[in-house]
């Protein structure tokens, strides 16, 4: 089964709370890769920063 239509059954298809489903999972995946790269420091990845589209994750 195609997954957008899979989320879509999965919220009896009402297309905005799918989309506020999946904006809501984004936010916790950065939140949580925010405090990974906290967690992990510079100097064990050698400055090597999470970074998602148009931002470094842990920055402002």
């Amino acid at each position: 089964m195609d997954e957008a239509a899979a989320i879509l059954e999965m919220h009896d298809g009402n297309a905005l709370e799918a989309i506020r489903t999946l904006l809501a999972e984004r936010d916790a995946v950065e939140e949580k890769l925010r405090f990974a790269s906290i967690a992990m420091g510079h100097g064990f990845t050698r400055g090597w920063r999470t970074r998602l589209p148009g931002k470094f994750i842990g920055e402002g």
